[in-house]
């Protein structure tokens, strides 16, 4: 064999060792692509089902833990996740979101818990190409934070009409005060521990007035504990006191839960928010009494001239309303109105909330027929949610 066979020969058989420890690198690469991808896959899916999980899970805080655990359950095994299985991890918390700090604290008491944090493992990855480097699976795992308290707490007196029109029947068989009653009792229940809830209703029959008697009538104070309101809604009859329509003295009787508020809340903490004031009005009628005690002039004292009063009311039905939905306003109170049926609609029902921000509507109307129940218990439900919605915050 001459020179250049001999070269020719060591050559090839380089280039098979070459080609050799090339494949093995190519092979390499096919199996860390093919497994990576498939890794951050399968961590992109869980962690939209953990996502999914915490979110389920903070809505059962109005419930008990065992309501969370389940709700955590159900969908992560919606998500394709056998929560039983041995390859599945699951560890929930419920506690505290610091809004200033973003960090959770793990809780003790159930029933001051904001937030919810779920972590989960999955151990049951398969590996394709791992084996060939002695890796025959993988683990993937997610967490994820939700909460109640990225929002401000809020003062909410619900103003409920009790007018005789009340005794009428919506779709579901059921009165408008019956099924205003539990949309009512849906809001408070859907309120945080630092909110406060009272209640007024009109119309009230008021003896230390002559001839026009008929406005509004505190219920409750402003209470972080809910049972006294909620007892009281239960307690509501349409005539409760008398008949009529003073849709102006339900606006007076709620900003004097807010003004004659026996324990105030203190100034905020530095980095705290204030509290919100709100009043959430509803009626399904028109207004066919004027307020009998005079208005603050639209400003925000809110607080009425002394007496004697007269016995006539000076202003008409509809100018009672705008005069003390603007005293509300200017106090910066929050007005939310809900109106049932078509003769409650008018432009000074629409007026008389406060105007749209933020992507919060103030006024509501719940035309009757068809799921006209469902529709009412949803805007009071919304009403109670407020900006306190659920939120992923980790």
């Amino acid at each position: 064999m001459n020179v250049t066979s001999q070269v020719s020969a060591f050559k090839r058989g380089s280039i098979l060792v070459l080609s050799a420890v090339f494949m093995v690198l190519v092979l390499g690469m096919a199996a860390f692509t093919v497994d990576f991808g498939y890794y951050l896959v399968q961590k992109t899916r869980l962690r939209a089902a953990v996502d999914a999980a915490t979110l389920a899970a903070i809505d059962a805080l109005t419930d008990d833990e065992a309501a969370m655990n389940q709700a955590i359950t159900d969908l992560l095994t919606a998500n394709g996740y056998d929560t039983t299985s041995s390859d599945i991890v699951v560890t929930s918390e419920y506690g505290n979101w610091d809004i200033a700090t973003n960090i959770f604290t793990p809780g003790i008491n159930f029933g001051t818990a904001d937030s919810v944090r779920v972590h989960v493992v999955d151990n049951g990855i398969p590996a394709f190409f791992g084996p060939i480097f002695d890796e025959d699976g993988y683990s993937v795992s997610a967490e994820a934070v939700s909460t109640l308290s990225s929002t401000v707490p809020r003062d909410i007196v619900v103003v409920i009409d009790c007018s005789t029109s009340m005794v009428a029947n919506m779709s579901n068989g059921q009165t408008r005060m019956d099924n205003t009653k539990a949309a009512a009792t849906t809001m408070v229940n859907e309120m945080l521990p630092d909110d406060r809830v009272g209640l007024a209703v009109f119309s009230w029959y008021d003896n230390s007035r002559n001839r026009y008697q008929k406005t509004g009538r505190p219920e409750t104070e402003l209470n972080f504990d809910k049972t006294d309101t909620l007892n009281r809604i239960d307690d509501l009859e349409e005539g409760f006191y008398t008949s009529g329509t003073n849709i102006a003295g339900g606006l007076r009787a709620g900003l004097d839960v807010i003004l004659n508020d026996p324990f105030p809340r203190p100034p905020p903490e530095p980095l705290e928010p204030e509290a919100e004031q709100i009043i959430v009005l509803m009626t399904d009628g028109q207004s066919n009494l004027a307020e009998p005690y005079p208005t603050p002039d639209d400003g925000p004292t809110g607080t009425l001239p002394p007496p004697p009063y007269a016995k006539k009311p000076t202003l008409s039905n509809n100018t009672s309303i705008t005069k003390w939905a603007n005293t509300v306003k200017a106090r910066g109170i929050k007005l939310h109105v809900v109106t049932l049926g078509a003769s409650a609609y008018s432009s000074t029902m629409v007026n008389a909330a406060s105007p749209d921000e933020d992507d919060v509507t103030y006024y509501h109307h719940v035309s009757e027929g068809g799921s006209d129940a469902e529709n009412l218990l949803e805007v009071f439900r919304t009403i109670g949610i407020g900006n306190h919605g659920p939120k992923l915050v980790k």
